[in-house]
């Protein structure tokens, strides 16, 4: 499956602090959907994990210039590495993503993950509101 775009469910949202890092000028379209999964805060990191599960999160779907230049940065960022999955902090997977329109379109996203020693003395906080961006608004 050829993928091409990427779903943002925290700091890379478009008024986000690693939006203006990493990803300002770079996006062509933005769009606002969401996927189904478990949004947390990591309280002593300061930034989301998302786990599967069967609740709402919130986020944009986004389609970029230069979709592998960008990738590269973004899975830096994650501190995620194709060729070591056990050691990274987040997987970079294919996630289906519901639109505000009703359609649906498929999006790398990274999901957290809890077995990677990196994780390992995490404080996990759940968001049951599914929108980490609100989350940080409180």
């Amino acid at each position: 499956m050829l993928v091409k775009k990427i779903f943002v469910y925290g700091s890379l949202r478009s008024d986000m602090f690693n939006y203006k890092k990493l990803l300002e000028g770079q996006v062509s379209k933005v769009y606002k959907g969401s996927i189904q999964g478990e949004l947390s805060h990591i309280e002593n990191k300061g930034y989301p994990a998302v786990v599967p599960g069967t609740s709402t999160i919130q986020g944009e779907l986004m389609e970029l210039f230069n979709f592998e230049e960008s990738l590269i940065k973004l899975d830096d960022l994650e501190n995620y590495d194709e060729n070591n999955y056990t050691d990274c902090e987040y997987l970079r997977k294919v996630v289906e993503v519901k639109l505000e329109d009703g359609t649906s379109d498929n999006a790398y996203y990274y999901e957290y993950n809890p077995k990677s020693k990196l994780n390992k003395e995490d404080k996990l906080i759940p968001i049951s509101s599914g929108d980490w961006k609100k989350y940080m608004d409180k």
